[in-house]
């Protein structure tokens, strides 16, 4: 199964790296947090968002060591499909 994040939240609105996204809003008004996210990515769900050109970007649970996890965009050729362009709730 594949969900789609609309929105993100931050632990502070100036933090601009994708490790301070705290929870997300899913297309179905579901609202999860980075750590469910993680848990769910591990399992081998997938997450993905879609960016204003319609472009899918998807997401990956990311472990480094000595912080907590957390979710970013699977690399790729653009940086327009950061998750923190996404809208804020």
């Amino acid at each position: 199964m594949s969900y789609e994040i609309t929105h993100v939240r931050v632990d502070s609105e100036y933090n601009s790296s994708e490790d301070h996204i705290t929870d997300v809003k899913l297309s179905d008004g579901t609202v999860e947090s980075v750590r469910q996210v993680v848990g769910f990515i591990d399992s081998r769900m997938e997450y993905f968002f879609t960016d204003h050109l319609g472009s899918k970007a998807q997401a990956e649970s990311v472990h480094p060591s000595g912080r907590p996890a957390y979710i970013r965009t699977k690399p790729n050729q653009t940086t327009a499909d950061n998750l923190l362009s996404l809208p804020r709730f």
